[in-house]
């Protein structure tokens, strides 16, 4: 999505009506909501309209700040993916009964806790560490609750080996 923006005379930050209008429908809004959520107010340029942002600055560094907080937690995600075995191994010893076979629901509870993991992200993790390490973990098909790996719900997981 791309927003045109400017510099009035004055060194003040302004957008075209037309952009700001495209924009806007692009995110399911008028280009005077948009206006509001920017803080812009319009103002005659020529034979059309401009937005002037009154605080346009602080709108830029705010989103780039913005940008690298993100970029900071997806980098500090990828940096955990290493410890995703240790705390789904941490999971399935502390979640396990008798027989060794933890319920996956709360297997995924502990682990997307500790990670910070959405549902999405955390059997795509899973899905890929079994298929990585064939024969170190068992998925057993059952249970209440079910988490969905290719197709097959499972309830159950054990570690068997190191």
């Amino acid at each position: 999505m791309e927003l045109a923006v400017g510099l009035t005379e004055q060194g003040r930050v302004y957008v075209r009506r037309s952009d700001l209008e495209r924009v806007a429908r692009k995110m399911g809004l008028t280009a005077d909501e948009l206006a509001a959520r920017l803080g812009a107010r319009p103002e005659q340029a020529g034979r059309g309209v401009r937005y002037i942002i009154e605080d346009g600055w602080s709108l830029v560094l705010g989103k780039i700040l913005e940008l690298e907080e993100r970029v900071s937690r997806l980098e500090g995600r990828r940096a955990e993916g290493v410890d995703f075995d240790q705390a789904l191994d941490a999971a399935i010893r502390h979640s396990a009964g008798p027989t060794g076979y933890a319920p996956l629901r709360a297997v995924r509870d502990y682990v997307a806790s500790k990670l910070g993991l959405s549902e999405a992200e955390f059997v795509e993790r899973l899905a890929k560490l079994v298929v990585e390490r064939r024969g170190k973990y068992i998925l057993l098909e059952g249970g209440d609750e079910k988490i969905y790996i290719n197709g097959r719900g499972y309830g159950y997981i054990k570690k068997t080996g190191t």
